[in-house]
C-alpha cells in the first residue's frame, strides 16, 4: 500500500508514461489539455493477474491527483463497467486511496451503447457510490478537464 499516488507511480515507473492518450483495437481516450498527465498501464502492467478484473488504464491529473480509469472495451458496456468498479476497489484495499470526488470513470466502446437508458443508469451509479462522473462514448472518447 502506498500513501500517495507520486508513491505509487515512483514505484512502478516502468508502468508509466507522460501521456495524454490511449489507443487499443481501434478504441481511442484522449485528454484534450496542456496539463500534465501521468498515464499508467493496468491491465497487464500494474495488475498482472488474470483472475482480477480491471480496466485498461489510469491517468493521473498531476496537478490535483485526479484518476481517471479508462476501460476501452468492444461492446460490453456493463463488462466494461464492472472492470472499471473492480480497479478502483483493488486500488483501495491494494495500491492507494483516491478520494471519491477524484475518481473518474471513462468507456470507450466499439459498437453503439445500448439504450440511453441503461448507461444514465450506468452514470448514476458511478456519480452516487464510486466517484465523480462517468463518460461513455463510441470508438473515441476525447475529454477536456474542467
Amino acid at each position: 500500500m502506498h500513501n500517495s499516488i507520486e508513491e505509487l507511480v515512483a514505484a512502478n515507473a516502468e508502468h508509466c508514461s507522460n501521456s495524454r492518450a490511449a489507443n487499443e483495437n481501434g478504441k481511442r481516450f484522449e485528454i484534450v489539455s496542456k496539463e500534465e498527465f501521468t498515464k499508467i498501464k493496468i491491465d497487464g502492467g500494474l495488475i498482472i493477474s488474470q483472475q482480477i478484473e480491471k480496466c485498461d488504464f489510469g491517468f493521473i491529473r498531476n496537478s490535483n491527483g485526479d484518476f481517471y480509469f479508462v476501460e476501452l472495451k468492444g461492446k460490453d458496456i456493463d463488462k466494461a463497467y464492472s472492470q472499471i468498479i473492480n480497479t478502483i476497489k483493488h486500488f483501495e484495499t491494494n495500491f492507494v486511496k483516491i478520494q471519491k470526488h477524484q475518481r473518474f470513470g471513462f468507456i470507450v466502446g466499439s459498437k453503439y451503447p445500448r439504450a440511453s437508458t441503461a448507461n444514465q443508469k450506468l452514470k448514476l451509479d458511478f456519480a452516487s457510490k464510486h466517484g465523480k462522473s462517468l463518460d461513455i462514448q463510441n470508438r473515441e472518447l476525447k475529454h477536456t478537464p474542467k
